[in-house]
């Protein structure tokens, strides 16, 4: 049988974070799983450039021990000439400082809680084979999510992948729907268009996917569908990924 090669990349962490993008306001709850414009993102950071999504294609795995609600800090921003600024002092109206107690001025600070997901671990499958330099001596730190939530690269080594109808899948992120596999069903970005300086980023299609849970440990599940490939490195014959085709529109 004849393989595709592959890059296999492993990434560590020690806190995960994912943005779930219909959550503005209170509790951040995160996604299970990156999303695959997290997985470009991250490319990104290695190569010190945008990665767009036609120069390979990607499949991944993603583990941690556990997830809980972490408590932070926040702190406000506003908008002045045309830029943001982090506001440093808010005026209390008068009314709330005599039955509070407040003073008249304070500084905008706030808790919240956002989900977090412990020691994360990603298996990367890559195609196109000359990424290896982009992982082997990254240009930027790549992270799992928030810019705080710094990874690192473990190793790089090149595998072969063989195109099978079905088998054991570990957790990744899957297109919906899919029977046999227990998830969060969530509608993500493939990509983000960040061509024009000082504008916002343009969301690129939106994908209706099942995110599995990452805290399965050693759990699989049967599937058989197209686009499984057993890696030529995997820990078992019947171990398979999923490998991405990219949404255009």
């Amino acid at each position: 049988m004849i393989g595709l090669r592959a890059l296999h990349v492993r990434l560590e962490g020690l806190t995960a974070s994912f943005r779930h993008p219909l959550v503005i306001t209170g509790t951040q709850i995160s996604t299970p799983m990156p999303a695959y414009s997290n997985l470009l993102g991250m490319m990104s950071a290695c190569a010190g450039r945008t990665v767009r999504p036609e120069e390979t294609r990607v499949g991944f795995e993603f583990h941690c021990e556990s997830h809980d609600l972490e408590l932070e800090r926040k702190d406000r921003w506003e908008l002045k000439g045309g830029r943001l600024q982090r506001v440093t002092k808010k005026k209390v109206p008068r009314s709330i400082r005599i039955y509070s107690g407040h003073r008249a001025e304070e500084v905008p600070q706030g808790i919240g809680l956002r989900q977090v997901y412990w020691q994360p671990k990603l298996d990367l499958y890559v195609t196109n084979l000359n990424f290896k330099e982009f992982f082997e001596r990254p240009a930027a730190t790549p992270c799992f999510g928030r810019s705080q939530d710094i990874a690192w690269i473990k190793w790089v080594r090149e595998t072969e992948l063989y195109p099978v109808p079905k088998g054991s899948l570990g957790p990744t992120l899957i297109p919906y729907p899919q029977q046999g596999v227990p998830g969060f069903v969530v509608r993500l970005p493939e990509w983000f268009e960040n061509r024009s300086m000082g504008l916002t980023r343009r969301a690129g299609p939106f994908g209706h996917y099942q995110a599995m849970l990452p805290t399965v440990g050693k759990l699989r599940f049967a599937v058989e569908r197209g686009d499984l490939f057993h890696p030529s490195d995997a820990a078992a014959e019947e171990h398979v990924i999923y490998l991405h085709r990219w949404l255009t529109e």
